[in-house]
């Protein structure tokens, strides 16, 4: 069983790497040439197409869809078949595209076939052996993996099946091996016939890398075609439309800042107001879409970044409303020219959505040695001019160190106009939050219960409110609620519903 999500994903990686190679080789070899000319996609715009039709199809199979679901399908392959973006759901209208691509013979799968006829070769088994790994590399995201994998796996493959060509050298693929991969058995690419039962030979290949030393040449990453990223599958108008809509509604159901709400609002009616003037064919004064999110820690500002990046997708001001988070580590590098690199790197990831920078005032460290910070800074805003038309970055951190951040360069007081102040939490607010985490676990705090929480926000003092964290800090504490609220039931024999529904008073200390 594996836990580490980025491990999982490597290997979900290393696989598609490997698929890409194939893809490669079909190419250039004409059995894709037909193929391109009725599709009207590239040979690896089609396998992206249907692995991430495949990976929808497993996520919804598994229930509902995860916000690293979502990061999973988007960032496992090359290019982005799908209108989709990191931190927004999936409409039904692609839900229903990625279903009935599956549902469709496998055409990278059948050239598989073909191939394997003609050269005696063993690619197609090759081929379903790596999309189960990426299939069962998917499933990690889910809870609830073990009631839905392996059915999913033997559904998957008796409608493959048909595609598979078994050379007199390949390995078959038998009962024992849809067991492991139903069992979430995960592999890289050419070890997933590999029998734990068996003893192997050590001069002895796995029989799918066997076939591929013996007649192919191995293909590296770095020879690998770079892919031409494909325009997505279109939205219609209307389902921006209700996409805006449930974002703008996401944003006034937050707790609390109103202030910050007001400036979003007004944001959508300029953005709205310029494009309406576009259209009717009047000059348009130029926007700088760039952010500075001032505040304390724990007020909402990575939260409204997210919908932020969405409504400017929605808006068509960014083509693809995915968020980047990263602080300073994720920029500066320790040694000499290093960190131009990061920052490039950075910014390459986040083009099409915004990147989001918190305590962005690290960055600059007047007087210290050897800093990089300078150099991260100078890097990012001559990137930000680069990519002025499909980048947003928001810079975050406290107001006064914010102020003192922007004096560090003048292409930063020129790129960040437009401020928005996320002012910390009164007392009311940080209940409400309280009730809404509760609320999500259906349990709810007693009377008494609320009473002892607010008796104990209000003995805080400045300082004491700055180390609390506003929502950070209301979620700690529902944490510690919930410790003792498990420490008091466990001296009961049967909790009721109700039982553990309730938060007492008892069941936190201050």
């Amino acid at each position: 069983m594996y836990t580490n999500a980025g491990q999982v994903f490597d290997i979900a990686k290393a696989n598609y790497r490997t698929l890409v190679g194939y893809c490669s080789k079909l190419e250039s070899e004409g059995y894709f040439m037909q193929a391109e000319k009725i599709l009207h996609k590239t040979i690896f715009q089609t396998l992206d197409l249907y692995i991430q039709s495949m990976l929808i199809n497993i996520a919804i199979y598994g229930g509902k869809l995860g916000e690293d679901e979502v990061k999973f399908i988007v960032s496992l392959p090359d290019s982005k078949q799908y209108d989709i973006s990191e931190v927004e759901d999936i409409s039904n209208e692609i839900i229903r595209q990625a279903e009935s691509v599956v549902k469709s013979p496998p055409i990278i799968m059948q050239l598989c076939s073909l191939r394997d006829r003609e050269k005696n070769s063993n690619m197609s088994s090759a081929y379903m052996d790596m999309m189960l790994n990426i299939i069962v590399a998917m499933s990690y995201l889910n809870a609830n993996r073990d009631e839905f994998l392996p059915q999913f796996i033997m559904d998957y493959y008796h409608s493959v099946q048909a595609f598979i060509f078994f050379s007199d050298r390949a390995e078959r693929i038998n009962e024992r091996y849809l067991f492991r991969k139903a069992s979430g058995d995960i592999t890289m690419p050419g070890e997933g016939f590999k029998d734990e039962d068996v003893e192997e030979k050590k001069d002895e290949a796995v029989p799918i890398l066997k076939e591929v030393r013996a007649n192919e040449n191995v293909i590296k990453n770095e020879e690998l075609p770079k892919q031409a990223e494909s325009e997505p599958i279109p939205l219609k108008e209307e389902d921006r439309k209700k996409r805006l809509d449930e974002l703008v509604a996401e944003l006034e159901a937050l707790v609390g800042l109103d202030d910050v709400k007001t400036e979003v609002h007004s944001l959508i009616n300029l953005i709205n107001i310029r494009q309406l003037r576009k259209n009717k064919g009047l000059p348009s004064p130029a926007i700088s879409y760039h952010m500075v999110f001032t505040g304390s820690p724990g007020t909402g500002k990575t939260t409204v970044a997210r919908l932020i990046a969405g409504i400017y997708k929605e808006l068509g001001v960014l083509s693809k409303g995915g968020l980047v988070e990263v602080d300073r580590s994720g920029l500066v590098a320790g040694y000499v020219g290093q960190t131009a690199l990061k920052v490039t790197e950075v910014v390459n990831k986040a083009l099409g959505g915004v990147l989001f920078i918190d305590e962005a005032y690290s960055l600059s460290a007047p007087g210290a040695a050897n800093d990089f910070g300078g150099e991260a800074i100078d890097t990012l805003v001559k990137l930000m001019e680069d990519h002025r038309n499909d980048l947003v970055v928001i810079v975050a951190g406290y107001t006064k160190e914010m102020n003192d951040f922007l004096q560090t360069n003048t292409g930063l007081i020129s790129r960040f106009n437009k401020f928005i102040e996320f002012k910390d939490y009164n007392e009311d607010d940080l209940i409400a939050i309280m009730d809404a985490m509760s609320g999500k676990m259906e349990m709810k705090l007693e009377d008494k219960a609320v009473d002892k929480l607010r008796n104990y926000l209000s003995r805080m003092n400045e300082s004491s409110k700055r180390v609390f964290g506003n929502a950070r800090g209301i979620r700690n504490l529902f944490e510690k609620m919930l410790v003792g609220q498990a420490n008091r039931l466990s001296h009961l024999e049967e909790p009721t519903i109700e039982d553990l529904s309730i938060i007492t008073a008892e069941d936190f200390e201050f």
